[in-house]
């Protein structure tokens, strides 16, 4: 029995070992794709690599339940990247203590009206009272926002899900935004990306600029930490 039970562990360990070998290949393909289509909006390195990765999954292992759990070891990396984020924080401090309020103020503004905005839309539509509680957390990073969904009576996967098609929105949008609004500010592009995109537009403002991203890296914590704090207070 225990050399059986050994057997299924390595077995286990084996097939995670190859999910997450797959999964760095893919992203691998997609930043080549990426940089092949000279950063097209629509060859989002996160877009290609789900693409990518889903296909393989109807491939070879249908059950996208049993692919999460071999993959579940990666989960475990987001606590020291997203503490790796204070390092353009801290480069950048003398500009943000110097800026003040005038940077909380739109992160707060930003983090208010995203998920309201989205949660009035579902209201109107009538949508599953869940499905409403687990939108007015679309904005904040994906770990938070599946935790804070969970204890608001949401939807921990569809919080995942929404989390990511606004991080894939703000990012695909905000050129187009900028164009519009003729705005060509690193400090301007990190708040909203960091505000409204979380951990998919941190990373994309990190390729910006070090200063956009240590803008991003702040909105990205003080937008996750407030908005989970008020909806539990609230809601919770």
């Amino acid at each position: 029995m225990n050399l059986f039970a050994f057997d299924l562990s390595f077995s286990d360990i084996s097939h995670s070992a190859m999910w997450i070998v797959m999964l760095v290949l893919c992203y691998g393909l997609a930043i080549r794709f990426a940089k092949w289509t000279n950063q097209h909006i629509l060859a989002h390195p996160i877009l290609t690599t789900t693409t990518l990765l889903l296909t393989l999954t109807q491939l070879i292992e249908p059950d996208v339940g049993q692919v999460m759990t071999h993959l579940h070891p990666i989960k475990y990396l987001l606590g020291p990247l997203t503490v790796g984020l204070a390092l353009p924080v801290y480069n950048q401090f003398p500009v943000l203590r110097e800026l003040g309020i005038k940077v909380i103020i739109p992160i707060a503004v930003g983090g208010l009206f995203a998920p309201l905005s989205a949660f009035s839309v579902l209201y109107l539509l009538g949508a599953e009272p869940a499905w409403q509680l687990t939108i007015l957390t679309k904005s904040i990073t994906t770990p938070f926002a599946m935790d804070t969904a969970t204890m608001l009576g949401g939807i921990a996967g569809l919080a995942a899900v929404f989390n990511i098609i606004t991080g894939m929105i703000g990012v695909m949008a905000l050129p187009s935004v900028n164009r519009l609004l003729q705005i060509n500010d690193d400090k301007a592009n990190g708040i909203v990306l960091g505000t409204i995109a979380h951990g998919i537009g941190t990373s994309k403002a990190v390729l910006l600029s070090e200063q956009s991203g240590a803008f991003a890296s702040l909105a990205l914590c003080v937008n996750g930490v407030g908005t989970a704090i008020v909806l539990s207070v609230l809601l919770g």
